[in-house]
């Protein structure tokens, strides 16, 4: 009898022995699938292809146009872009950043027909569209762009133009390899580098789009999937108002500085860290808000209570309560970005982002709607 039992015994424990081998094999091949789905989804090539001539015609007709660097500590300047699309249509080298103006067209697209083809036939609401510029031995270090994200509500395309296999394109660990041509998707919201050790100029059109039902239909079924599971900010028409209703919404509030690096840019990050006063206030019959008494943005209903920013992707609203025609509470209400918004403007990953916040800033007693009001302002 003992010596059944002890094979009854051998036999579980093999038995045993068995099923923790199949879990553990199930799930490792969970997990790799998920490594093989989060590595894939680094990159994505996307349908359209464009003719390379075409592509350099246009670009042999801004040769004289003067670059200007782009933004971030993490090269040395040798980085530099001319811009197509723009807050204002102005030469500006900050991409998705709140303004008063609208994005627009630069006089560079307007001079370079086939780029202005490409981004009529993207038909998705863009943001800043840049063509940078790369040269022998440039080199990108690693940083990340927060905001690029489907939770937030913008992504990158790429479109290269001049490209070499020695240039080492790297994103969240994976070497790119991207030709000319192309149209790509890239999550730089991951860490990623650039180093051009060839020896021609590296150049891409990089288009920063908002996300619609059409951007959604360029991408594969699952990867869509997978992006609605975490979280898409889509774009949002704006609501009509009539100046009346717009004016219940005057009030001042706090900005504190934690959250002012969305509010103000090109300022030194060190400036911003005491908060400012925002001031929602009527002008040309729609609402702007004014930091620190100057204008700064404008607001877009895009439902009874709540307004997205001008320049920002519809991740990042403002959501005014209102009792007894008063307005109780002003909520600043963000999607996908990470805690440490100073950080991040740096290009420096600091935590994981937060999927969704809601933070109640606090309104200023004792103010007047005309209060520090720009003249042609309520």
């Amino acid at each position: 009898m003992v010596f059944v039992e002890l094979n009854l015994r051998i036999g579980s424990d093999s038995e045993w022995d068995r099923r923790n081998a199949s879990e553990r094999e199930l799930n490792f091949d969970e997990q790799e699938s998920e490594m093989n789905a989060m590595s894939a989804d680094a990159a994505v090539k996307l349908p359209q292809t464009y003719d390379v001539d075409l592509l350099l015609r246009d670009l042999q007709t801004l040769r004289d146009v003067p670059t200007a660097p782009q933004p971030g500590p993490y090269h040395k300047g040798e980085w530099t872009g001319i811009a197509l699309h723009s807050l204002g249509g102005k030469d500006s080298v900050f991409p998705s950043s709140p303004g008063m103006d609208r994005y627009q067209e630069t006089e560079n697209l307007r001079q370079t027909p086939y780029f202005k083809k490409i981004l009529e036939d993207l038909k998705c609401p863009k943001e800043v569209v840049r063509i940078l510029f790369l040269p022998p031995g440039g080199h990108i270090k690693d940083h990340f762009d927060f905001h690029t994200n489907f939770q937030f509500g913008i992504v990158r395309l790429h479109i290269p133009i001049l490209t070499d296999p020695a240039v080492a394109f790297i994103i969240d660990g994976l070497r790119m390899n991207w030709k000319a041509g192309e149209l790509w998707y890239g999550d730089f919201s991951r860490v990623h580098s650039v180093k051009n050790d060839s020896q021609i100029v590296r150049v891409h059109i990089v288009i920063d789009v908002l996300i619609n039902d059409y951007l959604l239909s360029l991408f594969p079924e699952d990867f869509v999937a997978r992006r609605r599971a975490e979280g898409i900010s889509m774009t949002r028409e704006a609501v009509p108002a009539s100046e009346a209703d717009l004016r219940r919404f005057i009030c001042d509030f706090m900005i504190p500085g934690e959250y002012m690096p969305m509010f103000v840019i090109g300022k030194p990050l060190s400036t911003l860290v005491k908060g400012a006063v925002g001031s929602v206030r009527l002008m040309d019959g729609g609402l702007m808000v004014m930091v620190n008494n100057e204008p700064s943005f404008r607001l877009e209903r895009v439902s009874d209570d709540t307004f997205s920013i001008s320049g920002l992707p519809p991740g990042i609203t403002l959501q005014f309560k209102e009792e007894d025609h008063v307005i109780r509470e002003v909520a600043l209400n963000m999607k996908g970005l990470p805690k440490d918004l100073y950080s991040a403007r740096l290009g420096m990953f600091q935590g994981p982002s937060i999927d969704e916040r809601r933070v109640a800033l606090p309104l200023v007693a004792g103010t007047t709607p005309a209060a520090g009001a720009a003249p042609g302002v309520l």
